[in-house]
This record gives C-alpha cells, structure tokens and sequence, in this order.
C-alpha cells in the first residue's frame, strides 16, 4: 500500500509573545515563503501550576483575540490548542511534514524548561529544525557580562521589525477546545492584546508620562504616572525594543528628560533581571547563595496563621493590607510597595521566600518568572550580594500615602476614620481608634521583631558559607571593573 505524502509545513509556536510587530520569528516564516500555522498551545500543566491564576489566562485570551482580528484582516486564522505541547507536536505531525518550528526563546519556570527539553530531542528524531530567536537582547549560554551591556544597547537601537501579513503563507488547523475554560472581562484588570498595549503607550508618552519618576513611589499615584506596560510586556503584546524607541523620540522633550531617565533604567533592569534568572534558573527553588539554605525561617507553610493574615491583607499594618487587597482585585502593585510586601513577609512574619514567591506571582498580573524570582530574593535579603533592606509599612504609609488616600481605597474598615489615626497604626490606641473592633487588632511589636530579624540576617551575611558564594555570583551576574 502506498504511503500517503503528507503536507509539507512549518510552524510558528507562541509563547510570551503575543503580537504582531517586532516579531523576528514571525517574520521569518513569513520569509521562509512556506505555508504555516500560527500556533497557541494551552498546557494544562500550565494552567494547574501554583505561579498562575485566572487573569493570567483571561490576558493570555484577550492577548490572543487582538491575533485573531488582526489575521482576520488578512482572511488568515490563528490556530489555537489545549493539550500538553508533546501532543500537540504529535498530533500535528500525523497530519504534516513539518520542517521548520519558528519561536522566541522562553525564560520560564523549570516546568516550561523540561518541556522544551523533550520537544528539542522530538524535534531531532523527527527532522524538525527548531529556529529560536533571543528575547528581549537576553542571551542564552552567557558566562559572564562583559559585553552584555553593548549588545543590550545594540539591539535596543536596531530598526522595528515591519511584518507583512498579507503574504504570509498562513494556514489554519482546527483542534478541539471543549476543556478550555473562558474568562469575563474583569473592570479592575487591564485588558491584554497589543491594541490595549498600544494605547497604553499612546497615553503613557501623550499625556501621562511626564511625572513618572515624581510619583513612581507613591501606591495611588503610580497607577497614573507609570508606564502600567510590564503586562504586556511580560506577555509580548509589545516589545521591550518599540517602548525604548518611543522612549528616544521623547528624550529631548521639554520637561520630560529625567521621567525618560528613570523609565530607560528601569527598562535596562527588566533585561538585566531576566538574564540573571536565564543563567540562574535553579533560582526558582533555590536561594542563589547556596548558603542560605538553611536559613531558620519561622514559617514554612501556607496553613500557618501568618502567613495567611499576610495574603489575604489581614495584618493589621494597613498599608500591608492595602496593598496585598488592591493586588487581590487588580493585579497591579508599583515597585515599592511590592518589595515591603516581600520584606514585611520573610523579615516581620519570617515567612519561607518560596512561599511568598508562589502566592505573589498568583497575584501580580505582569508576573515574569525572570524578574519575579531575583526579585523576590533580593528583598528577602537572601543573595548575599545585596544590601538588606527592611521596610517599615509605617514609615512608608507616613511618605508615600500620607492622606490615607490608597489605604482608605483598599481597607474599607478605615475609610470613616482620619488620616492621622490610620498613619500611627498600629502604635495607635486601639480603644480610641476602632471601638467596634471592624480592624484586626494586633501585638505591637513590630521593632522588636525586625530587631531580631536584622541581626539573623546580618549574622548570616557575615558567616563563611555565604561570603565564599560572593565572588561566584558577582563573577556570574555583574560585570567586574577590574581597575
């Protein structure tokens, strides 16, 4: 019996970059002038992983139609899987010859790693070649930063990527979606896709933009003045190269140089960030620092009473409590409240970091394995490297909430009392403060534990399994002046 030939076909796999512009493996399939699918894989194992949560995938979707109606344009579909990628690629295969697979390279968690392990060697046995592209200027295999900066410089200045669509060679391939689940839209979330995107950027650099480094600090303000893009960016809907170059065509307008300073650097991190997690991926169950392995921290579980007053914004510290409810219902949190969150967690509550790594990569909408993991270890003052730092969620509601505006939003139990009252919590007496007990009441001590909690800290700076991490590390993840 004859052998039925099969069609010939390449595929472009989407992961972490869902748009498209500046997109250099769309952009050669296209060039490689063969017919191929647009590919989304939903993976349950995906899904079910303890990092992610609905609005992830609700922004994943809504990411996804901005595709569909862009191809749609173009009388072209996207095609759109659930199933464990290996099977996806298995099915594929028995209705294709698939030459070419065309994708980003992933910093992901260790989970997607595996997977692209066994995919690579399917991929080989079947004669697949799989052309990965660099992602946002990170580089796979690096050993050190000596030039790391230059090449980030370079390929941030490099002309956008014009994609043509209308000669793309895109077919379409139907697969059954019966068990996916589809999210509503949620008011307090940012809408995904690359038009949502584009109008954010619109708006950040149109009219918003300006006091971005003024306000970049303050928990209400900052959902106004900055940029709100790290969501999609975390999810591609807009590259980090298209946000820098808008960024230069502002550098020299009037009033905005040091908001457009302070934007480039924080763009510059991003990818630093991510590098450091790409080299350093044990970083996602491991401390960097091998030596702090061991470090005695009080509570290791989610069931503990801590660490569940802690995540659902119950602990009485109302700027704590603010920010852990408004990451509940909105996903989004600015920088500094996000590492006093981290610092309060592991340095008051003495909370395990992986434990406040999982339950906040649930909350934050933009969470990116890349950044969220060295980011996470460094205000849990774990690296070694680092200087500690130990906020106090007084102090900081005093500087940067001080009319009680974001507390009074989120903690609807103090919006009847003054600002005064709610900046000396919880050294405020609480007879005079909340007589019908609406606000949890609890044991002022919060310099006598950070007392202790320093000292542990710093003990373990100074101990020797730490110190012989150091020069490793820097080595690794920073570039050494040698003069």
């Amino acid at each position: 019996m004859r052998e039925v030939l099969k069609e010939k076909i390449n595929l472009l796999w989407l992961k972490r970059d869902l748009r498209m512009s500046d997109h250099e493996p769309l952009f050669n399939a296209i060039e490689d002038n063969q017919k191929f699918i647009i590919l989304y894989i939903y993976e349950p194992s995906l899904e079910g992983d303890p990092h992610y949560d609905k609005r992830h995938w609700r922004f994943i979707q809504q990411s996804l139609n901005d595709i569909s109606k862009e191809l749609h344009k173009h009388k072209k579909r996207l095609t759109v899987a659930h199933g464990e990628a290996i099977d996806i690629f298995n099915n594929l295969l028995n209705t294709y010859s698939i030459s070419k697979v065309f994708s980003y390279e992933e910093t992901g968690l260790a989970i997607s790693f595996r997977r692209d392990k066994i995919l690579k060697k399917m991929f080989y046995e079947n004669n697949i070649s799989w052309h990965e592209y660099k992602n946002n200027a990170v580089i796979r295999g690096l050993k050190n930063r000596d030039n790391w900066e230059q090449e980030w410089k370079k390929i941030m200045r490099q002309p956008i990527q014009k994609i043509n669509l209308s000669h793309a060679k895109i077919i379409h391939q139907q697969f059954n979606l019966s068990k996916l689940t589809t999210y509503k839209l949620d008011d307090y979330f940012q809408t995904g896709g690359f038009i949502s995107a584009e109008k954010e950027v619109n708006n950040f650099f149109n009219v918003r933009g300006s006091k971005y480094h003024l306000y970049i600090s303050k928990p209400e303000l900052s959902r106004q003045s900055c940029s709100r893009l790290s969501p999609y960016i975390a999810y591609g809907n807009i590259s980090i190269r298209q946000v820098y170059q808008r960024l230069l065509e502002n550098w020299n307008r009037p009033g905005w140089r040091r908001a457009m300073r302070a934007l480039s650097s924080r763009l510059h991190w991003h990818c630093h960030f991510i590098q450091k997690f790409e080299t350093e991926m044990s970083m996602e169950n491991q401390p960097i620092n091998d030596g702090y392995l061991d470090f005695p921290y009080h509570v290791t579980s989610i069931l503990h009473p801590d660490f569940k007053a802690w995540a659902q914004g119950q602990t009485g510290f109302p700027l704590i409590d603010a920010s852990m409810r408004s990451l509940h219902k909105s996903g989004y949190l600015n920088f500094r409240m996000r590492a006093m969150v981290v610092s309060f967690a592991c340095h008051y509550f003495m909370i395990h970091w992986k434990l406040v790594a999982e339950h906040l990569a649930r909350l934050f909408l933009d969470f990116e394995p890349g950044i969220h993991y060295p980011q996470i270890q460094m205000q849990a003052g774990i690296t070694g490297i680092n200087t500690i730092r130990v906020y106090n969620p007084i102090k900081q509601a005093q500087e940067h909430d001080s009319e009680s505006i974001f507390i009074k939003k989120w903690v609807e139990e103090l919006r009847s009392f003054n600002s005064d009252h709610i900046l000396a919590l919880p050294n405020n007496n609480y007879d005079l403060f909340s007589p019908d007990e609406s606000y949890k009441k609890i044991k002022n001590d919060f310099q006598e534990r950070i007392k202790v909690s320093k000292n542990l800290l710093w003990q373990w700076k100074k101990s020797t399994k730490v110190l012989k991490n150091n020069h490793k590390i820097l080595a690794k993840h920073v570039k050494i002046n040698n003069n």
